[in-house]
């Protein structure tokens, strides 16, 4: 290990952003529990795929799960470079209409 001066743009809970020297764009941190999360989720989808079971509420409230936990780190990712007047490392902007429903709200 070495210590190294480091850009940071955001210290969030969970949503650190990053600039590691070398590097044109910040990069989102991600722990590694929420990485573990996110991990497991896409195995579970992909369980699901093998198993054919891709009709489910289990497989789609997974598949909404995940693509919406992606897209919220996206979605404060921009917010943090914006705030910080740096442009994207991509084009297209993720917004609040990219993210996923696909099943019906849970009223309880």
């Amino acid at each position: 290990m070495h210590i190294e001066a480091l850009e940071v743009y955001s210290t969030d809970i969970n949503y650190a952003v990053i600039k590691p020297p070398g590097r044109r764009f910040p990069g989102a941190v991600i722990q590694g529990d929420s990485l573990g999360i996110l991990c497991r989720n896409a195995l579970r989808i992909v369980k699901h795929v093998e198993s054919g079971d891709t009709a489910s509420d289990e497989f789609l409230g997974e598949i909404e799960e995940l693509a919406n936990a992606l897209i919220d780190r996206m979605l404060h990712y921009q917010s943090v470079l914006e705030h910080h007047g740096l442009d994207l490392p991509y084009g297209q902007h993720f917004s609040n209409s990219d993210l996923v429903e696909l099943l019906p709200p849970d009223d309880s």
